[in-house]
C-alpha cells in the first residue's frame, strides 16, 4: 500500500507540473485520503512525498 501511495503522489505531482491543477487536485484528494489509512509507521515514509506533492499543487492551483 505505501508503494501505491508514492505512484499516486508521483502522478499528482505529474498532473502538477503539467499544468492540470483539477486532476491533480481531485488525485491529490483522493490519495491523501489513502495516506490517512495508512498506519503511522507506514505513512511516516510517504510524508515527505505527500508534502511537497501538497506545496507543488498549491503552487500551480
Amino acid at each position: 500500500m505505501p508503494f501505491t501511495a508514492e505512484e499516486h503522489y508521483r502522478l499528482t505531482l505529474a498532473l502538477a507540473d503539467a499544468g492540470r491543477p483539477e486532476e491533480a487536485g481531485a488525485l491529490l484528494t483522493a490519495v491523501d485520503a489513502v495516506l490517512g489509512e495508512l498506519s503511522d509507521n507506514v505513512a511516516k515514509g510517504v510524508r515527505e512525498i505527500a508534502e511537497r506533492t501538497d506545496a507543488r499543487v498549491r503552487e500551480v492551483d
